[in-house]
């Protein structure tokens, strides 16, 4: 063979490896090199803004996490129950685990980090499996528990904090709301006492035009107010401990994948909430983007995870002209990868969140 066809083989043999190893850090690689703020900064962000203890809760100013518990999302997560499609699919888990893995893993962070950053809404997806109620976003990510912790621990010492648990999504299986409630109460952590009944203050006997930031605290430990919606077995003494999510919340999803796209609604949405009489119900301003590798295959492969793509959007949607408008009637912002640290977007957010609370009833 001559020199010049054994250098032919030889490029061509680089190039099939070359497009081979891209081919598997596409289809495998579940990471992104974005990282977000870790630190306690913003760990007491509601004592800090002085709020008055007679505000309503609906209108305290808040950030919002996205899909909040799906940062341990993983290449050996599997698919939830309730899901169907492009997730179930076995050849696509096979071959190209890893792009969902970057396109369904929306927080980077757990729990404590989240509320180390201010985060005091989480948006909660849930699904019974093999026996136990697994947090998810269309796979698996880990027992509710591991966050719950989390949770506990942080309140149990800060008692101007409280925190919005939106159990938006639920798949009960072979289970039940009452069970799950029972799940709830029952739980209880090593080296912690607490239980979730040591953390709801109010009843729900009180309607939301009139739960105050002072209701839902309690003398040592802070607060948890839960939306849930009951499939009928919730007991009436559980029933105290939740408000009903389809009264208690408007949280409207735009399901744009740019962010040219998104602002238009997010302002159409707020002209609307200022046309109405009454606010009295929790207002979320969802304002991540929804990647599609169906519609748009090459747009999000490019733009390579969620987390990614909540990196650019989240500070050009904070930096938007309106956005103090759309705190006024939409107090909660809602984000994938809240925390993140890319052009200082949790550090502006939660500055103007605390801007916006202090001059509360001003």
């Amino acid at each position: 063979m001559g020199k010049r066809k054994k250098k032919t083989f030889k490029k061509l043999g680089t190039t099939l490896l070359t497009i081979l190893t891209v081919l598997l850090v596409v289809m495998y690689v579940p990471r992104t090199a974005r990282i977000g703020y870790k630190n306690d900064r913003y760990a007491n962000i509601l004592k800090d803004a002085n709020i008055a203890a007679d505000t309503r809760v609906v209108d305290i100013a808040m950030l919002g996490a996205h899909d909040a518990f799906s940062s341990k999302i993983n290449l050996l997560s599997a698919p939830d129950p309730a899901e169907s499609g492009i997730v179930k699919n076995k050849t696509v888990n096979a071959v190209f685990k890893g792009g969902l893995v970057r396109v369904l893993k929306a927080q980077q962070d757990g729990a404590k980090v989240l509320l180390n950053r201010g985060v005091r809404y989480f948006d909660v997806r849930i699904s019974y499996f093999d026996g136990e109620w697994y947090t998810k976003h269309g796979l698996l990510d880990t027992n509710l528990f591991y966050y719950l912790k989390d949770i506990y621990d942080f309140l149990k010492d800060r008692p101007q904090e409280f925190v919005i648990l939106d159990i938006q999504h639920i798949y009960t299986g072979e289970s039940n709301i009452n069970e799950f409630l029972n799940y709830l109460l029952d739980i209880q952590f090593v080296g912690n006492p607490l239980t979730l009944q040591d953390f709801i203050h109010h009843t729900s006997a009180i309607t939301l035009n009139d739960l105050l930031y002072f209701d839902v605290l309690g003398p040592n430990h802070g607060g948890i107010i839960l939306l849930l919606n009951d499939d009928g077995t919730a007991e009436a003494s559980q029933k105290t401990l939740f408000y009903n999510r389809n009264d208690a919340i408007r949280s409207k999803w735009h399901n744009k994948r740019y962010v040219k796209d998104i602002v238009p609604l997010i302002n159409a949405e707020a002209d609307y909430l200022k046309t109405q009489e009454s606010l009295d119900y929790f207002r979320v301003n969802q304002a991540q983007l929804t990647p599609d590798y169906l519609k748009d295959p090459l747009g999000t492969l490019g733009r390579w995870s969620l987390i990614n793509i909540a990196a650019t959007s989240n500070a050009k949607l904070v930096s938007n002209a309106h956005f103090a408008e759309w705190l006024g009637v939409m107090p909660i912002f809602m984000v994938d990868f809240a925390n993140s640290r890319y052009a200082r977007f949790n550090v502006r957010a939660n500055e103007k969140i605390i801007e916006y609370n202090r001059n509360l009833g001003t």
